[in-house]
């Protein structure tokens, strides 16, 4: 638990962050939106800040902290150890000297604690600030996409999902993990039109980010830029070909300056269906909610019998029918109503897939692989659970587009079956 005098440091720094990112809101959003965005920004910050301090105050309790806290603990001790070792005191990380994925959070987290001292909760309130920032980016990137209304539902889903508010107020590496992600495809969305040289910082810097968080997010991040550049142009091949050089030689570029050759090779051996099936077979045989112990993803053959289960879970679990233990029992009205936005899942996927396959190329790709990826990957209900988060935000676009089109399709109805003022009079 964080002291009184921390706690109120935690709060300064982190409100001052918020009126930045306010005052960015007033200056950058167009002026019929800046009333929706700066309220659900304010409201999403005020959920996640609660939950944080509750969290914080009953870290100390071992159930509450099994149960809740998570790995938290983890980039604590590991963020702690190397703000000692930067302060000139012999202390090592054996998390840090093993990790393949995740370091990058460590080492934001003794950033922080170098600076203020072994401060949770602002690395908690700073974690509600990234989160509440990209409800942000996902509404432009809808909105870009689509349109108002449609980048408002999605925002709101952001906002509001139990899932993304639980993973935005510990110290988890998550809100980083989404920011740049949607940071990574509003790039790309932007270098589809023109050529920016400050999209190509963006992208570079966020997939950069993606490789020290979950580095294999980053090769699905890049193989979307791909499939889009590929794939999503109708003209302008060459300008076309000039954005993916630069963006290819800025990547490469950054990866072999500012990511140690030893660790993509590290990162690399577990891209193989090999350690898939370790993965997965660990999760199944040792977790609590292990699922699918029967299969074997190792052979291509194994992978496809196992994909239609994987799905199953990844998306829909946990069942209503098979709860079992607090966690599961508390996500229950969050899973009820995801359950009922498929149909508006649905109906905005063929929609997009129909109208806008082109431009929503990106995310389409990077969804659905991803998607697959961990649906023959994940073999446990909860580390499911965690990792949907990574592609509900972009389902949430679809939803929202989805329920614009419901309630356009009612309204052009109700159009006609309203009578003009001249019909009334004849």
């Amino acid at each position: 638990m964080t002291s009184l005098l921390d706690g109120l440091l935690a709060a300064m720094l982190a409100g001052f962050l918020n009126l930045i990112v306010l005052y960015q809101i007033r200056a950058r959003a167009e002026a019929t939106e800046v009333y929706f965005l700066s309220r659900l920004y304010s409201w999403s910050i005020l959920i996640r800040s609660s939950l944080a301090i509750m969290l914080n105050i009953f870290a100390d309790n071992s159930a509450f902290a099994a149960a809740f806290w998570g790995d938290s603990g983890t980039y604590d001790i590991a963020g702690y150890q190397l703000a000692l070792n930067w302060s000139g005191e012999a202390v090592s990380s054996v998390y840090l000297s093993t990790a393949v994925s995740g370091y990058g959070w460590a080492y934001f987290v003794g950033a922080v604690y170098s600076l203020v001292g072994r401060n949770q909760l602002l690395v908690q309130l700073i974690n509600g600030v990234i989160g509440s920032v990209t409800v942000v980016v996902i509404y432009v990137i809808a909105t870009r996409l689509f349109d108002r209304a449609v980048g408002r539902w999605a925002a709101l889903f952001m906002a509001f999902f139990p899932q993304m508010i639980f993973w935005s107020t510990g110290m988890y590496k998550d809100p980083a993990t989404l920011l740049c992600i949607a940071a990574s495809m509003y790039a790309v969305l932007r270098l589809r039109e023109r050529l920016s040289l400050g999209m190509i910082a963006l992208f570079v810097g966020a997939v950069l980010a993606l490789v020290t968080l979950r580095f294999y997010i980053a090769y699905f991040v890049g193989f979307a830029a791909l499939a889009t550049f590929l794939f999503g142009q109708r003209r302008g091949a060459a300008r076309m070909l000039g954005t993916y050089t630069l963006l290819i030689g800025a990547l490469f570029g950054a990866l072999n300056f500012a990511v140690k050759r030893e660790t993509l090779e590290r990162q690399a051996t577990y891209m193989t269906l090999d350690r898939l099936q370790t993965t997965r077979e660990d999760q199944a045989t040792y977790g609590k909610s292990g699922f699918g112990r029967e299969y074997d993803v190792s052979t291509p053959t194994g992978a496809l019998t196992a994909l239609p289960t994987g799905l199953m879970y990844l998306l829909f679990a946990p069942f209503p029918w098979a709860v079992s233990g607090l966690r599961q029992a508390l996500v229950l009205p969050e899973t009820l109503v995801w359950y009922a936005l498929m149909p508006a899942f649905a109906r905005g996927l063929v929609y997009t897939v129909r109208y806008r396959l082109r431009n929503a190329l990106p995310i389409l790709v990077f969804a659905a692989t991803l998607t697959v990826a961990y649906a023959l990957m994940q073999g446990n209900i909860g580390t499911a659970y965690r990792q949907r988060t990574q592609i509900t935000m972009f389902f949430f676009i679809f939803m929202g587009v989805g329920l614009a089109e419901r309630r356009r399709q009612r309204e052009a109805r109700a159009a006609v079956a309203t009578p003009t003022a001249w019909q009334r009079q004849a």
